[in-house]
């Protein structure tokens, strides 16, 4: 498929690498820790966070998002009412023992960041370890299903 395509011959590649390294502050990403190419359906898929998803060093994200985003669905996209953003959250102690649904309110001061569904749109995030990352469940109201290319990038250690 387009997508595969994508991810293995661009962003897996050393010359997206050194894009990224242009891009950001960071040093030159050593390698792929991850990458998947994702479908969300409305009303049937999302992520969890759980604490199996926290990282022992800082990654950089990268996740390249595809939704159809023409006229008004851009603002059902842009409010989040109809879900399919990516959600950074800080994670709670292990010892509060929270279970996957109590871990995301929209009331909570845990959450970090929410990047909104848009179509064509690269992300990049530099996330630390203790900080998980899900995509909020995708509503019946979602104006189309979400695709995306979503990759974790090791990076060096920073040198501060």
């Amino acid at each position: 498929s387009l997508l595969y395509h994508v991810k293995s011959h661009v962003f897996e590649s050393q010359q997206f690498a050194r894009y990224l390294k242009q891009l950001t502050s960071l040093d030159q990403p050593i390698g792929v820790r991850s990458g998947q190419i994702r479908r969300f359906r409305p009303a049937l898929d999302y992520t969890v966070a759980h604490y199996g998803l926290l990282v022992k060093k800082s990654v950089l994200d990268a996740t390249l998002c595809f939704v159809y985003d023409e006229n008004e669905e851009q603002e059902v996209w842009e409010s989040g009412d109809c879900g399919g953003f990516e959600c950074y959250i800080e994670a709670e102690d292990e010892e509060d023992d929270k279970g996957a649904a109590d871990e995301y309110n929209e009331d909570d001061d845990t959450e970090l960041l929410s990047v909104s569904a848009s179509n064509n749109t690269l992300s990049l995030v530099y996330r630390d370890p203790g900080t998980m990352r899900f995509v909020k469940y995708l509503g019946s109201s979602a104006p189309s299903s979400r695709y995306d290319i979503c990759m974790e990038y090791e990076v060096p250690p920073s040198k501060d």
